[in-house]
């Protein structure tokens, strides 16, 4: 689990009719199955292509993208501890080597 707590909110959009449409990215987030990584890709989605991240909340596909995120992660990590174990580490080294790249590369 994570120590922090993001609070991210898309500004809010007012239409001349009146309504209102704000998004509120920890309640999203709050309902989909992350990974570190996972979560750290959502917010820099969010940072750096915001109307991306809202298409993909309102069309329901962050979940997609969270669970790709996390396939791709996962096969690299087993490829990473392949090659700690070629370089002649243990396998328990090897996974803690994997680990501490994964989280610098966020």
């Amino acid at each position: 689990m994570h120590d922090r707590v993001y609070l991210f909110s898309i500004d809010p959009v007012y239409y001349l009719d009146g309504n209102i449409l704000q998004i509120k990215c920890e309640e999203i987030e709050a309902d989909l199955r992350t990974t570190e990584q996972s979560l750290a890709k959502l917010h820099k989605l969010l940072d750096n292509k915001p109307i991306e991240y809202v298409v993909m909340a309102l069309s329901g596909e962050l979940q997609s993208y969270c669970d790709i995120e996390a396939s791709m992660v996962k096969d690299m990590f087993g490829t990473i501890v392949q090659g700690y174990l070629k370089k002649g580490y243990n396998k328990t080294m090897a996974e803690a080597l994997a680990r501490e790249f994964f989280r610098y590369e966020s």
